[in-house]
């Protein structure tokens, strides 16, 4: 399924963001990953639960059902399921029969994210999850951002093929934080097990109008952008402003804004897409001074989400198509034959599928400890 080859949809024995803390509560949250409907509630203590969304009586949706106590209960015909998917009660007979459960998916919040496993659950260890504290998204004395949510009517792979490759700033996002010299300008490539990155150093960058009033930022700058992809659905990097002719590596920016992407299958042609961002305070008053309107902040991720849709949208008219790949897709199929791998590795025993997914699941977040801070 493009962009993959056929057969090929998504790894499940990996964690995704499933939704914002915030959106989980003691009302029942539907939401379909990886095409499959699942329930999300919190517990009377507060603790989260995700369940298998479709009632195995008729199917009803879960997620229409209500909470109570520790449960949810099916709001066609009353079945009451429990926090581990068992079913503890039915109005109309005594008698549970054996295959009357649901799935109880494995779930961890980190900072402000639910994480979901939608694999085996005996594999899903939280070590696994990028290390927010190691990346600054924790970090106190920054100043974060809340995360923001788009249900994306798009498959999941042609939005990490749009964070894999940032020449589509210079065009899609001309008027904001692109500029021609973006897609002018060679990248660095770096990779590892479970992970590629991206970094431009931009010397002269173009300074958009856009930039001048939200940031605070005048020309001639130099700009660092760097992206890292932690397969199969986690972008983390920084976007920084320095003095024109500055040591990479060795000055001090006058911006410095740490970006957080996740992106989760939601069916096979539509996906869930939380971002967030954290700003140096030593520069936040230069950003502060100019606070940028919201409309035109939200504006560079509508234009990404709606891209994406339109992509979509032929895909589903026309049907597959065999792409012209540019130099500029370097990165990105580097990217996306890292989760085509993970889908292969499934088909490995679960021994070696665990020792792989905890190789790839660790080592960015360490790399980028030492490189972001």
């Amino acid at each position: 399924m493009y962009p993959f080859p056929a057969g090929f949809f998504a790894p499940r024995n990996r964690w995704y963001v499933a939704a914002r803390s915030a959106e989980v509560g003691r009302t029942p949250l539907e939401r379909f990953i990886l095409d499959e409907p699942v329930v999300f509630y919190r517990t009377e203590a507060g603790q989260a639960v995700a369940l298998a969304g479709r009632c195995p009586h008729r199917g009803y949706p879960l997620g229409k059902g209500r909470v109570d106590g520790d449960a949810v209960i099916c709001g066609y015909h009353g079945l009451r399921f429990e926090a581990d998917g068992h079913c503890s009660h039915i109005p109309s007979q005594a008698t549970i029969p054996p295959r009357c459960q649901v799935k109880a998916y494995a779930v961890s919040e980190q900072w402000d994210w639910l994480w979901i496993w939608p694999g085996d659950p005996e594999c899903a260890d939280p070590a696994l999850i990028p290390d927010h504290r190691a990346l600054g998204l924790t970090d106190p004395h920054w100043i974060k951002r809340p995360p923001l949510y788009w249900h994306v009517e798009g498959r999941y792979q042609l939005l990490n093929d749009n964070l894999l490759d940032l020449t589509h700033l210079t065009v899609l996002h001309a008027d904001t934080i692109g500029g021609g010299d973006v897609a002018a300008t060679e990248e660095r490539h770096d990779e590892g097990e479970g992970w590629v990155r991206s970094t431009r150093w931009i010397a002269n960058a173009h300074v958009t109008d856009w930039v001048r009033r939200s940031r605070g930022i005048e020309g001639p700058v130099d700009r660092e952008i760097m992206l890292t992809f932690a397969a199969p659905g986690f972008h983390f990097g920084h976007d920084r402003y320095f003095r024109a002719g500055s040591d990479p590596g060795a000055a001090t920016p006058l911006l410095d804004i740490r970006i957080f992407h996740a992106v989760t299958p939601a069916t096979r042609n539509s996906c869930h897409y939380f971002a967030s961002s954290a700003v140096d305070p030593a520069t936040y008053e230069l950003s502060r001074s100019h606070p940028p309107d919201p409309g035109s902040a939200l504006k560079i991720f509508t234009e990404d989400v709606e891209a994406i849709g339109e992509i979509e949208r032929l895909l589903a008219a026309s049907g597959e198509f065999e792409e012209v790949p540019l130099r500029a897709d370097v990165h990105g199929l580097r990217g996306r034959r890292l989760v085509q791998a993970m889908i292969r590795d499934e088909a490995l025993p679960a021994s070696a599928a665990r020792k792989s997914n905890h190789a790839r699941g660790r080592e960015p977040a360490d790399r980028e400890a030492v490189e972001v801070k």
